[in-house]
């Protein structure tokens, strides 16, 4: 029950995130911070994130089999 309680909250944090996020930073924000500076950097961040949905989707995928 604890764990969805908290899956909740953080659900509902997301999507207030989305609906008041463009109220509290200008539209410059992201472009000055989401650029990417290397070949190497673009590289390291999609494997990371690839591999980070993928330990995510194991750890749930053996979380449910319990």
């Amino acid at each position: 029950m604890k764990f969805i309680i908290s899956f909740s909250l953080v659900v509902m944090s997301m999507v207030a995130e989305l609906w008041t996020g463009c109220f509290r930073k200008k539209t410059d924000f992201y472009d000055r911070y989401a650029t990417t500076r290397t070949k190497v950097g673009y590289v390291f961040f999609l494997i990371s994130a690839l591999s980070a949905v993928t330990l995510i989707t194991f750890w749930i995928t053996t979380q449910i089999e319990k």
